[in-house]
């Protein structure tokens, strides 16, 4: 089959199949009553289809990103713990509701691989732009929010890079960010039960991914004001009081478990020494949000550079539009819209840019607000000029597409993959399915290929070894794990031939606790090339 899909004729059929459908959507943002005759429903579910269809295709089960195999390690770890919320809160590296659909997945018995963990992603975009599509028809016409829809759907239909095509905590992001600002623009913060309910979604955004902070501040923070501005002041304590209720039971959950250390040691504070400090990023501020940093960023794969040429330059074009052509006056409510679409994205810039690391999946969260701040743009145009931007964007994106589809490949085959294959062997021999297993080191696959559940809270050792003002920290509750959840099998693999971050000065014997520990706890009972296992020793 994989040679099939990736043959060129076969390449040439499927994105000759994603224009036809883009000129069908874009001749009915134009002309609504043209063939086919469609509900725009409908249009959509095709859409969808075409969407999931693509990447099932393309879909191989083999590690695309190492985040991917962090989160399938998690998922099987809570479906097989005997207390599940527990192990979600705290083996999930901080980000126990963006791994939710995966464990849920593995807790109705389902084993979750590469494969299944990027369908659930697409099933998860598909909601967010079914969401999202449902917001902008409030202000557009159905077709035209369609089409703007269709553009990202188009890209990450054919997008291949793994760093920005696999399953990772963007998806739940974005649909978490969607879901609560559709809440916000729908009115539903009109009742004081609402407005609460609405600042307890968006209390929830830091256990999501701590990244999505600064957005759902600027939602909260729109939604105050427009209760703030009718003088519902007890509304506006409702819903602050509804946003910081997440936070809360959680230090009274850990605090019931006297674990109040970890709780702030695994969301916030090294959170925070990641993102504003130099410890994981040798780019001081200035640099991280320079305009070459920025440009570096977006166009650093030939995959997407012309998407974001079609989104950004389309908004650049509209707005030299407005300027020069002298719209009517803005209505209030379209105002809002722009100036919250506007601060979306650039709090969006900021929170993909402050860490300083350019990892392209953190870009996925420029996706929805760039297309909001077109789409108020649009909103604002007139037809014949709306016309040609829309043309513009569409045309790009599909080229975008059309180059990702020519030039696409299977994923390349880890060069150590023999030897994950070995170790992944001598792992089941050894243990059995329930079996603790810690990897010391950076080879997250090695959960996924053995199906055995994580006996430290982490699927990997990096923030352990790696030298920053958090590392005392991360040993102590590293010794502390092993003795409460007593693995069986101890792997160092920490070979620059399979591990990330593979540094002579980051071995264990480097770290005298960790030494002393497993010298007492553990022997050494096989040795493939360079990696070591060691088995727990009776007791």
């Amino acid at each position: 089959m994989e040679t099939v899909v990736y043959a060129l004729p076969f390449r040439l059929f499927s994105m000759l199949v994603l224009a036809g459908w883009s000129v069908v959507i874009g001749r009915k943002a134009l002309i609504p009553n043209a063939f086919p005759r469609f509900s725009t429903r409908t249009m959509l579910g095709i859409s969808f289809l075409l969407f999931i269809g693509i990447r099932l295709l393309y879909a191989q089960n083999r590690e695309h990103n190492v985040d991917t195999s962090t989160w399938i390690a998690t998922a099987l770890t809570v479906g097989q713990a005997e207390d599940p919320l527990y192990t979600l809160l705290n083996y999930s590296d901080g980000r126990p509701l963006a791994v939710l659909p995966l464990a849920l997945v593995e807790l109705a018995g389902i084993p979750v691989d590469y494969r299944l963990a990027d369908l659930i992603g697409v099933l998860l975009w598909c909601l967010t732009f079914w969401i999202f599509w449902r917001l902008l028809k409030n202000y557009l016409a159905e077709e035209r929010a369609l089409l703007l829809v269709w553009l990202p759907i188009l890209l990450l239909s054919t997008v291949w890079k793994n760093d920005f095509a696999s399953f990772n905590s963007e998806n739940m992001g974005n649909l978490w960010l969607i879901t609560g600002l559709f809440w916000i623009l729908r009115g539903n913060t009109g009742s004081a039960v609402r407005a609460f309910a609405i600042g307890f979604w968006l209390g929830w955004l830091p256990f999501v991914k701590f990244q999505t902070v600064p957005m759902g501040l600027v939602f909260g923070l729109f939604a105050a004001w427009k209760l703030y501005q009718t003088r519902r002041f007890v509304k506006v304590f409702s819903l602050v009081g509804g946003a910081l209720l997440p936070v809360l039971l959680l230090t009274l959950y850990y605090g019931s478990r006297d674990d109040l250390t970890a709780f702030w040691g695994d969301y916030f504070s090294n959170y925070f020494v990641y993102s504003y400090t130099t410890e994981y990023s040798d780019l001081s501020p200035a640099e991280r949000f320079s305009p070459l940093h920025i440009a570096r960023y977006l166009f650093q794969s030939y995959q997407f550079p012309l998407y974001w040429t079609g989104i950004f330059g389309g908004i650049l074009l509209y707005g030299i539009g407005l300027v020069v052509r002298r719209p009517v006056s803005l209505a209030p409510e379209q105002k809002e819209r722009l100036w919250l679409g506007g601060i979306w994205l650039i709090a969006s810039f900021y929170a993909v840019l402050q860490a300083g690391n350019n990892y392209t999946h953190y870009l996925l969260f420029l996706l929805l607000p760039g297309l909001l701040v077109l789409a108020v743009l649009s909103e604002l145009s007139r037809s014949s000029f709306n016309r040609k931007i829309l043309f513009f964007c569409l045309l790009t994106v599909l080229t975008q597409a059309s180059v990702n589809g020519f030039f696409r490949k299977p994923l390349d085959i880890h060069p150590g993959e023999p030897l994950f294959q070995k170790i992944s062997a001598e792992i089941r021999q050894r243990s059995q399915a329930e079996d603790g297993l810690v990897l010391w080191g950076y080879v997250d696959r090695l959960y996924s290929y053995t199906r055995r559940p994580m006996g430290y809270r982490a699927s990997d050792t990096f923030w352990v070894y790696y030298p920053t003002s958090t590392r005392e920290f991360r040993i102590k509750e590293f010794l502390s794990d092993m003795e409460r959840n007593k693995p069986r099998l101890f792997v160092d693999v920490l070979s620059p031939r399979i591990s990330l971050f593979a540094e002579n000065a980051f071995e264990f014997e480097n770290f005298p606790s960790i030494k002393t520990y497993i010298d007492r706890h553990y022997r050494l009972v096989k040795t493939i090339e360079d990696v070591r296992i060691f088995e727990r020793k009776k007791e």
